[in-house]
């Protein structure tokens, strides 16, 4: 019975993966089958409410709980670090106009390979669920197979021409092609960085815009 809802939703659960990070693709693709079926039980089918939308809640909660179980409580100190290597990573790919090895970067940060190593593991288990609940309402708009009204699609075109052309190519490639970072990144010929730093710095005018 079930089988046909998952495998329609099959994408979904595949997007909704990519915002979590050292949790094995499997586990959270489980995790979302999980979701789809416990909202196909509660979807009232006579509701304005898109099935998709509705079961969103549901597919990243299902990862949410998985990654938790999986998560290290991360230091001050490990954040504070994190973010230096953030930074450095940022700085470094533009002067070598590619993303950087973490030997590179160790170097280049002064720190021992190890312990920008440690940093990276401890802090990418999970994705932030604040940045998620910020991003949640503009993703349903974006997401393509999502049903929208004339008026919200005007309103996310005047936002995505509020970007500069850079900016209107990465969300385009991100959100309408399904690309994933790596692969826009080698389609407009910038660093995975650059598109990460620029996606963020994109939706986040395009919320500003949508929703002040």
């Amino acid at each position: 019975m079930y089988e046909e809802i998952v495998k329609e939703n099959a994408g979904l659960i595949w997007t909704i993966a990519k915002k979590f990070y050292g949790i094995p693709k499997s586990d959270l693709y489980q995790a979302g089958v999980l979701g789809v079926i416990k909202a196909y039980n509660n979807y009232k089918r006579d509701g304005d409410c898109k099935f998709s939308t509705y079961a969103y809640k549901y597919i990243y909660g299902e990862m949410y709980m998985v990654a938790s179980n999986k998560s290290i409580k991360v230091s001050k100190d490990i954040i504070k670090l994190n973010k230096l290597i953030e930074k450095g990573r940022c700085m470094l790919a533009q002067e070598l106009m590619r993303d950087p090895s973490n030997e590179e970067l160790a170097e280049f940060l002064g720190i021992e390979l190890n312990a920008l190593n440690n940093a990276l593991e401890y802090t990418s288990a999970l994705v932030s669920i604040d940045e998620e609940s910020d991003e949640r309402s503009l993703h349903e708009v974006l997401y393509k197979n999502e049903d929208v009204t004339v008026d919200d699609k005007i309103l996310l075109q005047d936002s995505i021409d509020s970007l500069d052309t850079l900016e209107q190519d990465i969300i385009k490639a991100r959100y309408y092609e399904d690309l994933t970072q790596s692969e826009t990144a080698k389609k407009l010929g910038i660093t995975q960085v650059m598109v990460s730093r620029y996606e963020s710095k994109s939706l986040k005018k395009m919320r500003d815009f949508m929703y002040m």
